[in-house]
């Protein structure tokens, strides 16, 4: 276990506002990050997150997507950016994991919710020349 699968699996542990204030935190640490450290950070956080107990790995990601959210649009941006670079050093499969169960969360939040992210996402691909996500939707 490293230090990142440490942190994720005490914050999965801990109450709901406790994750939330933590990982907000934490989030906006990571939005400040130069782009190769931030991108690295991301893939750290979505294979920790990925390797926990289902429930508690959906509590996780519906809080992170909460919190996403509600960050300043540069932060949401530079989030949103590493976290499709990010995708690619995880492969696929915790990459999807992650993905389909963030999209699923948004969509809990509302169908404005969902929209409002899976447009942000295509946006920021685009500007940035990365591939359109698949939201396999």
């Amino acid at each position: 276990m490293n230090d990142m699968d440490d942190m994720i699996k005490m914050l999965a542990d801990a109450p709901e506002e406790q994750r939330q204030q933590m990982l907000t935190q934490r989030l906006k640490m990571i939005a400040g990050q130069p782009e190769e450290q931030r991108v690295k950070s991301l893939a750290g956080l979505i294979t920790a997150v990925t390797s926990l107990k289902e429930k508690k790995m959906k509590q996780f990601i519906a809080t992170r997507t909460k919190i996403l959210m509600g960050l300043s649009p540069e932060e949401k941006d530079a989030i949103i950016l590493g976290r499709m670079k990010a995708g690619k050093m995880v492969g696929e499969k915790i990459h999807m994991v992650d993905m389909k169960t963030t999209l699923e969360t948004a969509q809990q939040m509302g169908e404005d919710k969902l929209t409002m992210l899976t447009n942000l996402m295509k946006k920021i691909a685009e500007k940035n020349g990365l591939p359109a996500p698949n939201f396999g939707r």
